[in-house]
């Protein structure tokens, strides 16, 4: 038989600092020794995580990182057997296991916006708060690539197959970059900085697609304009009632002129944290557009002085008070958004808050 959703497939090996893990929507402290089952998420704080499957796969978790055990099944039959990792967010390594009860291509990691088909690999994802993912090959004992993988999603698949080869993946559309071999670094020194600082060969592989992006886009001297009859088009019927506000709809003789601020923001830190689920929060107010949103509404918040709009799938908060503030949010982001100016002192907070922590100040 298989293993049962409440049996063990696992247990923490390793714990430092602050981590956690919640079952049921109930959290509880990472412990080494504690059981891991189907359905937990694993997160960090300040600290650190290891995880050890029952076929020695191994997770290990750096500081401020989600991860969720979507599917574990051993089956007598290697071949029947699944395993599914959710990596949400921070730097997580995976390395699969050296047993026999699972088969490493029913294996399957994802990102928020990559799938990771394994071939008895080590390897790490280093994920932001807006979904893109960095995924490095790491080196086996010797030095050599542990093995290789493919990192795929809707726009393309490309494959890692040397140590330290890494490709960077923006949205579930945008092909992967080009892999790279990244120098310099090892194991240990993978972790959250990537998000604000990727390595050299990384950010040139990036800059390079934009470029290949830009030079396949049509110019606005390419465009036929005679193809397009806007008569036919009502723009009212492609209004949604939760986009009622828009960019446009921005009122800038609405801004509070007399509010003391500086002209440049002086400080703006994004600091990715964990997580810990709170039970009672209270549901959006009105005029959130569904979303839990609490502190403000869409359109112009006179308090803060915040435009707060929706556009595609990201949440904009923008403010123009002597100088321009503008902070974009993936809507599905868990956002602690805290505002320091001279004659407003405010709170935001999206989806609860809690793993992304902005903090903005602003004084004489």
């Amino acid at each position: 038989m298989g293993t049962a959703s409440a049996d063990p497939i696992g247990d923490i090996v390793e714990s430092t600092g602050i981590g956690s893990i919640l079952r049921n929507n109930l959290p509880s402290e990472a412990s080494v020794g504690n059981d891991i089952q189907l359905y937990d998420q694993a997160q960090t704080g300040n600290g650190r995580m290891l995880i050890e499957f029952l076929d020695e796969e191994e997770l290990a978790l750096t500081e401020h990182t989600k991860v969720y055990i979507d599917e574990v099944y051993y089956d007598p039959d290697p071949s029947l057997s699944k395993m599914s990792i959710r990596m949400a967010m921070g730097t997580a390594r995976f390395a699969s296991g050296v047993g026999q009860k699972i088969k490493k291509t029913n294996i399957d990691i994802r990102t928020p916006t990559a799938s990771i088909a394994i071939r008895g690999t080590d390897f790490t994802t280093t994920i932001d708060e807006l979904g893109r993912s960095l995924v490095i090959l790491l080196p086996d004992r010797f030095g050599d690539a542990s093995g290789v993988i493919d990192v795929s999603n809707q726009a393309g698949t490309v494959t890692l197959e040397e140590a330290y080869a890494a490709t960077m993946v923006a949205t579930l559309d945008s092909t992967p970059t080009t892999p790279v071999q990244i120098q310099g670094i090892t194991v240990n020194t993978i972790d959250n900085m990537f998000i604000v600082k990727p390595p050299t060969e990384v950010k040139q592989a990036i800059d390079e697609a934009a470029r290949d992006d830009a030079e396949q886009d049509k110019g606005i001297l390419d465009v036929d304009f005679l193809e397009f009859n806007e008569l036919d088009t009502n723009e009212l019927d492609k209004t949604k009632e939760d986009l009622e506000f828009t960019e446009l709809d921005i009122d800038a003789l609405s801004v509070d002129f007399l509010t003391d601020v500086l002209d440049v923001v002086e400080a703006l830190d994004k600091v990715i944290r964990g997580s810990i689920a709170v039970a009672g929060v209270a549901d959006a107010g009105a005029g959130t557009g569904g979303l839990n949103l609490v502190g403000a509404t869409i359109g112009f918040n006179k308090d803060s002085q915040y435009n707060v709009f929706l556009e595609d799938e990201r949440l904009i908060f923008f403010r123009d008070v002597n100088g321009v503030i503008e902070i974009t949010f993936n809507k599905d982001s868990e956002v602690f958004l805290e505002t320091i100016v001279d004659g407003y002192e405010g709170i935001i907070t999206l989806n609860n808050g809690g793993a992304i922590e902005v903090v903005i100040l602003q004084t004489n």
